[in-house]
């Protein structure tokens, strides 16, 4: 319970940050003033598009999965829509630990699998989106006024994916060099928790191992551009709900995208409140006046961040009271995935 109470007020202290790191300089009544003018039919449009990117990325997900078992889209949609869910409403992203909970619950695979394909998941997306953010920024080199900051924490996160990735790679084709290498590197750990953890570790690789062959890992690559490719151009459809960013094209779209994601890679308070809107806005602090981006860039924040928490949201509601998923089952998700994992053989 104490545990409990520290995780939300850490979540809590760290969305108030973002608050107010988004709140400078923004003319509220101006924000008001912009969204009142606000054509409903572009942010339909933009919800229409959020809406493929949530079944792609069910999709997505689905071929992971099946070398692991099988597991009809209805199941994969519902599993998937509670749990991207419990991602934007749990405090610290403890909500990355709901999917393959729920998934391993509701069918015959080990959460320490379904585990696996989530990191890898969040790798491949990390990576490339630290890889377009690296690249839109030296495009724009000498067009924009890129903030030192940004280029050098764009590098921090490329270099601590690419890390994260060799790791995979060696897990992946040397599972007792890894452990071997785990243990000698925390062996100052007592040894009631390290063996705990080092059990975790090859239950992890266990499920790392049953990941997809290369046809099925190929169409997971081809499905994750066309998935960003949709998110990207959604941004940008939603530049023309605002009068003051229909000049912005594809490329800030884009560039705004890679900056949010990369920054909401940092754990913080429910609903993403804060995080998101300090980075959209840092994003487009490259291409706006201060004027502009503390009336238009903060109303385009609010509007996205909207859409998306409702859809979200909305989905997640309609199957979580549409199945035999309980918010019980949401809250001890973090807990129960460690549990099956460390409880599992090797291989597992």
């Amino acid at each position: 319970m104490r545990g409990t109470i520290l995780k939300v007020l850490v979540s809590l202290a760290l969305g108030a940050l973002f608050v107010w790191l988004a709140a400078r300089g923004v003319d509220w009544a101006a924000v008001g003033q912009v969204l009142g003018r606000v054509d409903p039919g572009v942010p339909l449009a933009y919800l229409g598009i959020f809406i493929l990117v949530h079944l792609s990325r069910v999709y997505r997900w689905g071929i992971l999965l099946k070398p692991l078992g099988q597991v009809s889209f209805g199941k994969l949609f519902t599993v998937s829509s509670v749990g991207f869910m419990a991602l934007v409403l749990l405090p610290l992203r403890l909500g990355e630990f709901a999917r393959p909970f729920l998934i391993a619950e509701r069918g015959r695979i080990r959460a320490s699998a379904a585990l696996a394909t989530i990191v890898v998941e969040r790798v491949v997306d990390a990576l490339a989106m630290a890889l377009l953010l690296v690249g839109l920024l030296f495009f724009l080199e000498g067009k924009v006024e890129v903030p030192a900051d940004l280029a050098f924490w764009s590098w921090v996160v490329l270099g601590g994916f690419l890390a994260l990735l060799g790791f995979l790679v060696l897990a992946y084709w040397k599972q007792e060099r890894t452990v071997a290498l785990f243990q000698r590197a925390f062996g100052f750990l007592p040894p009631r928790l390290l063996a705990r953890l080092v059990s975790m570790l090859r239950a992890f690789i266990g499920g790392l191992r049953a990941l997809p062959d290369a046809r099925l890992v190929l169409g997971f690559l081809g499905l994750t551009v066309v998935y960003w490719a949709m998110n990207g151009a959604g941004m940008w459809v939603l530049f023309y709900a605002f009068a003051d960013l229909r000049a912005l094209g594809l490329t800030e779209a884009f560039t705004v995208l890679a900056v949010l994601c990369v920054g909401l890679l940092i754990p913080a308070g429910p609903g993403m409140v804060g995080n998101f809107h300090y980075f959209v806005k840092l994003g487009l602090s490259l291409f706006l006046a201060d004027a502009t981006l503390g009336s238009s860039g903060v109303a385009y924040a609010i509007l996205a961040h909207a859409i998306q928490l409702g859809q979200q949201v909305a989905f997640g509601v309609v199957c979580l009271f549409s199945s035999q998923i309980t918010v019980r089952h949401l809250w001890a998700a973090p807990s129960a995935s460690l549990e099956e994992s460390a409880g599992s053989p090797p291989g597992g």
